[in-house]
Parts: C-alpha cells; structure tokens; sequence
C-alpha cells in the first residue's frame, strides 16, 4: 500500500510541475487597467489586444494591448458609459481597427457597436442600440468585408434577443431576425459565417426550453432551428459554434451525462448529434465559452472544477477521444473562465475573470508544445467496475486486463478519488486477488469522483461514486 501512495504523490505534483512550465501570467489586472475580463483576445503580430467588464480610469472596462511577451501594456480606451461600457464580449480586429459591442451604455444604456484603431487613437460608437431593434449583447462581432454580424441578448419584438448585421462604418443597421423564445432565446455567444450562412445557438428557448443551435443566411430570409437541446445532450449553452467542414462543434454550459455540461458534434443540417465528452467536476465543469480547432484538437476552457475548483484549460480530439485537462487553475495564476482560447502558433491565450494577485483575473498564455499526460483520458469507463454503487462507503473495483495491460502488466493501477470541491480524498485500499477494495466509510454521503491512472501517467478510466449510508 505504501508503494501505491509514493507513486500517487509523484505523479500528482509531477503534473502540477510540468503545467506550471507551460503556464506564464502576463498580465495581473489590479483595476486600474481594468478588471475582470469576460471574453476572449485577438493575437496579431505579436500584440494582444482584449477588453475587461470592470475597471480601468471610470470603472466601466477598457481596451487594452500588450505584447506576447508580457511588455509594452498600453491602456487603447477606457469607456466612460456615456460612450459604452461594461463590455462583457471580445474584440474583432479588421485591419488596423478593433470592432466590439459594449453591454452597457450609450445613448438607452442598453449597449453600443463601436470601433477603435489599434493605436487607441479614433473611438467611434457606430450604433446605439434601443429595445426595438435589440439591447444587452454579449457576443462578439462576425466581419465579411465590410458587412459586420452580430447578436443581442435581449430586446427586440420578443425581448428575447435578435441577430443583425451593420455597415462596418456605423450604417444600414438590418435587424435579420428576433428570437421569439419557441425558436431560441437570450443568445450569449457570436455568429459563425460560412458559405453564406450563420449559425449560433441560444441559451434558452427552444422545443425544451433549454436553448437551440440554428442556421440563418446573411439575408435574414430562411430561419432554421437546427436542434433543441433537452438537458441530456446538453443545455444553456453560452459559447459559440465552431465549424469543420460540415460540423459544428459546440459547449453545452450545462446538461449532458453528468448535468455539468458537455461538449458535442453535429452536422450543418441539424442531424447527427453526438456527444463527444461529458464534464464531471474533476476534469473540469460548466464551461461557459467556446472551442478553438488547431488541426484535429478542440481547446477549451472550464469556468469550474478540476483539481482545484476554479477551472481548467482541456484539449479533445474532434473524434471525441483523447479529453485532456492539461491545466487547472489555482486562484493564484487565475480563476473561474468565461471566455475562449485564442491560438497563435503552438501558444494558447486566454483572460480569467477572477484570481491573480489582485483577484481580478490574469492575462495568460499556454505552450502546447510541451505535452502532459497525466490528466489525459485514453481509456474507458466501461472497462472498469465498481460495485455497489451507491454503498455505504466501501467499493470493490474490478479492472478489466485490457485496462491492467494498458495500466502496466509490473505494478498495480493508482487511484485518485475527489469530492465535488475537487479535494482528494484520503482512502484505504487493499489487495484483494484480482480485485480492490476502496474504504471510504469516514466519509460522508455525497458524490466523489475517480481515476484509474496507469504507470505511464495516463488516466485509463474516470467515473462517479455515491456513498448512501
């Protein structure tokens, strides 16, 4: 038994050295250069430039850039509300201009379209938004030459929200569709363009009332619910579509296997659905954001869980495969996501809401090209059991011997076991012929989580306990 824990703890801190390698802070935001970021960055030439919900000279957000080596930071705007603020979505860039959308402010306070150039010379608002023709957008803003695609949260004839799109020079404002709740409503995330059509999703709405996935071309004519989510395959997405030929990959915030959200495939027609990887807590929970497609993987990030509870950034295979939680934040270096992953060449870049020295939030980036495998899901739960489940504490677990030749044929598997607080819990575990015993009877009722690892670092198998006494 000893043995069994050694070998725990060094593959445990093993993981936490390599990804701290891999992690670097760029940014502490401490308020006075704004606060508590809720969306994504764009890369270019080795800048970043993003926005934050808070903070910065008025307290309403600003616009900012800083190099991709954490030097020349250079506040580009601050909003004042008069003129937008409280952006709580990401920045376009076209050019040598940033286009973006305020949640708040201008001349209804219900949110502006503004412009500004990358020098942070030029802030323009472009379109005041007013309840009729939309209020309150979170999204981003999707560009094709010099026609801009957007949609708001709430307004418009419903109140639920509509879809747009305006002259990047502030003119022909088109309201293309309102969300009427039956067909989707209250849309967080931004619009995909391709072969002429937009697709999206809605938080909620829908047939079941827990958000849609839909297609609409650029003229606004031809409306298509593609799938309403039902809470199993998912529900409340607030992320975005991201598009591969003819697949969409996406985030359900909530629902799944799991109900702590799910990432999932379908085909541009709406049919084909399929999830590719439920959320447990341990490996990351409730993610509120989007997928970034980099070859064949989808990265991503989680707003909770992990080993920490506070997040983590994953990678996935876009066959559903190979879910690997390479980084779980710590408060420390950031917490509790809200947004995307940008890449730019084998680096991701990202913001935290939360954490940091100042607790709000960190500008990040993360080398994919040093790998880590020891949050890495190669095998399967069927290839494990557990029984009984639910019991009163103790468990016996059974592994399958395509798992103990996977795990190594030498040594024994070890197990990891944590609460929903992603805290590992301390259990005795003994050797029972070809099978274990876990004794977790000190306790106390409530759902844990599992991992199998092998040797090799891998995680061969993951799944839930429920102790009922």
């Amino acid at each position: 038994m000893k043995k069994h824990y050694i070998i725990l703890i060094v593959l445990f801190c093993f993981g936490i050295t390599e990804g701290k390698a891999q992690y670097t802070v760029l940014l502490n935001f401490n308020g006075n250069d704004g606060a508590s970021p809720l969306g994504d960055v764009c890369v270019a030439r080795n800048k970043i430039y993003g926005m934050t919900y808070l903070g910065g000279y008025w307290g309403d957000g600003n616009i900012f850039s800083i190099n991709t080596n954490a030097s020349g930071l250079r506040d580009l705007h601050d909003f004042d509300n008069t003129h937008g603020g409280l952006p709580q979505s990401s920045l376009t860039l076209a050019g040598k201009r940033l286009y973006g959308m305020t949640y708040r402010g201008g001349t209804d306070d219900s949110g502006t379209i503004f412009s500004n150039d990358t020098n942070g010379t030029g802030y323009k608002v472009l379109f005041d938004f007013r309840y009729a023709n939309g209020t309150c957008p979170y999204g981003a803003l999707t560009i094709s030459g010099k026609k801009m695609y957007g949609m708001t949260f709430s307004g418009g004839i419903y109140e639920r929200g509509c879809i747009f799109s305006i002259d990047t020079d502030g003119s022909g404002y088109k309201k293309l569709h309102d969300f009427n709740f039956t067909n989707g409503g209250n849309p967080y995330g931004y619009l995909t363009l391709s072969g002429g059509m937009l697709y999206g999703m809605t938080d909620s709405g829908g047939a079941h009332k827990y958000g849609c996935i839909f297609s609409i071309d650029t003229a606004g004519s031809v409306f298509k619910d593609l799938l309403d989510f039902n809470y199993s395959d998912g529900a409340n997405p607030y992320g975005s579509l991201t598009k591969s030929g003819k697949i969409l990959y996406g985030i359900a915030t909530s629902g799944g296997g799991n109900t702590e959200g799910c990432i999932f495939a379908v085909d541009t027609a709406g049919s084909g659905y399929k999830i590719l990887h439920n959320f447990n807590w341990s490996l990351g929970a409730y993610p509120e954001g989007s997928l970034t497609l980099a070859g064949r993987l989808l990265y991503g990030m989680a707003g909770s869980g992990g080993r920490m509870s506070n997040g983590c950034i994953f990678s996935i295979d876009t066959n559903g495969s190979g879910f690997t939680d390479f980084f779980d934040f710590n408060l420390t270096d950031g917490a509790q996501t809200w947004g995307d992953v940008t890449i730019s060449g084998n680096t991701l870049y990202g913001m935290t809401n939360e954490g940091g020295n100042d607790l709000y939030g960190v500008l990040f980036k993360f080398d994919t090209s040093v790998t880590t495998s020891v949050n890495k899901l190669t095998g399967s739960a069927e290839a494990i059991a557990i029984y009984p489940n639910p019991s009163n504490g103790v468990f016996t677990i059974a592994l399958s011997h395509a798992v103990r030749q996977l795990a190594d044929q030498s040594s024994q598997p070890i197990m990891e076991i944590y609460n929903t607080m992603g805290q590992k819990v301390n259990f005795g575990i003994r050797r029972l012929a070809d099978d274990n015993l876990i004794d977790l009877t000190e306790q106390p009722n409530g759902i844990y989580f599992y991992r199998v690892i092998a040797n090799s670092g891998n995680i061969i198998g993951e799944g839930k306990l429920v102790i009922e006494k």
